[in-house]
């Protein structure tokens, strides 16, 4: 998952058809509901030594008295990079269900999601904390409907559907709790999504440069992919026949960037590995259309003249962290739980023997930076005072 990125170089990702028809990108909210005026009666706050965000809800659904919730951090949370049709495993039936009811949809995915015949223990917890986040009163009407799975086989240790439908609340309420992305508390840690399933600005992985772990190298791998495919003829008229405007190819490509991870392939071997992103995708590209588009990056040649040929992992060598589900890094490289401040589940050492994320980012030009905002002190109970 990349990081924020610095002042000079190429950015940092937002939020992943679905149910939704076909059509452009939805908007991608980089910040919560504009502040409200405090409540009347002040509510409690941690104290200055404490990194946690204790608050009290007017009327609180939940049996505790306070709930503490994970701070934002400075630059905002990560942004999953959710590869998978949220309706994947759903029921056919009651996916069309779903697609028809009326008013504001969103969907909530709880951290380690995997299919469950009886939900009924997450089911209770994902409920008292949405009601907890917009309030008692403006989830009077709250619907939250479980999933069901269709008759496919997988051997997925942790199988979809993995996502909640969240309706019945009002449209402010539904993008208040749209635009918090991450809610995680000691009892329960979830993510939220607006209905219609946001593109992913995570392309592939490359490995196999002879390339060191540094920002320059970073910036070596985004130029080498920029090349590949500006000069790979399938991509290029793929990308021309959706839109043929020279303009938006040249401004897609000048906005991939390059972050790195390095992870321990045995117990004296480490990998050094590049994610290559996007900050500013074409408008033409739907969810639907993802998959076609990054088939066809993953087939790109990645020569350089110096480091070798780098390839795209794809297969069982594509990483799926279990956490949050994202394409872009291992399970024990997820970085929600090394978040300072972070209530939710501790690391997991599971797929691979992780050695260290780094944080090392390099940019084309053009960029504009798409990544969440999170949430900070203050802002629930504003957002929840307003709704109320």
């Amino acid at each position: 998952m990349p990081p924020p990125p610095p002042a000079h170089g190429v950015p940092a990702p937002p939020e992943p058809s679905g149910l939704p028809p076909p059509g452009t990108i939805p908007p991608q909210p980089t910040a919560l509901p504009p502040p409200l005026p405090q409540p009347s009666t002040p509510m409690p706050v941690a104290s200055s030594g404490d990194s946690h965000v204790p608050v009290t809800p007017a009327t609180a659904p939940i049996t505790n008295n306070t709930l503490e919730i994970t701070p934002r951090p400075p630059c905002g949370f990560p942004e999953p990079q959710l590869g998978d049709s949220i309706t994947r495993g759903l029921d056919k039936l009651l996916s069309s269900a779903w697609l028809s009811k009326p008013g504001p949809k969103a969907w909530i995915r709880p951290w380690r999601a995997k299919f469950e015949p009886d939900a009924e223990a997450t089911y209770t917890k994902l409920r008292n904390l949405i009601q907890w986040v917009v309030g008692q009163e403006a989830s009077a009407s709250l619907v939250i409907s479980t999933p069901q799975v269709d008759d496919s086989f997988t051997m997925e240790r942790h199988p979809p559907p993995w996502h909640f439908l969240v309706s019945g609340l009002s449209k402010d309420a539904t993008d208040f709790l749209v635009g918090l992305k991450v809610i995680s508390t000691p009892e329960c840690t979830a993510f939220t999504l607006p209905f219609t399933q946001p593109v992913p600005t995570y392309l592939c992985t490359v490995e196999n440069f002879t390339l060191p772990d540094s920002p320059a190298s970073n910036a070596i791998v985004a130029g080498v992919v920029i090349k590949a495919l500006r000069s790979y003829d399938l991509f290029t008229e793929y990308f021309r026949g959706e839109d043929p405007n020279p303009d938006v190819l040249a401004t897609f490509l000048n906005s991939i960037y390059v972050t790195s991870l390095c992870i321990a392939i045995s117990a004296t071997r480490k990998q050094t590995l590049w994610n290559v992103y996007c900050s500013r995708p074409p408008s033409f590209l739907t969810f639907d259309k993802y998959f076609t588009w990054q088939c066809l990056i993953r087939t790109a040649r990645f020569s350089s003249e110096d480091y070798g040929m780098g390839v795209a992992r794809i297969g069982e060598k594509q990483f799926k962290c279990l956490g949050c589900k994202s394409l872009d890094h291992p399970t024990g490289l997820c970085p929600f739980p090394t978040i300072p401040g972070w209530l939710g589940p501790k690391p997991q050492l599971i797929d691979t023997l992780p050695t260290q994320a780094t944080v090392k980012v390099s940019r084309g030009r053009n960029y504009t930076p798409r990544g969440g905002e999170g949430h900070s002190k203050g802002e629930i109970s504003e957002g929840r005072k307003k709704l109320m």
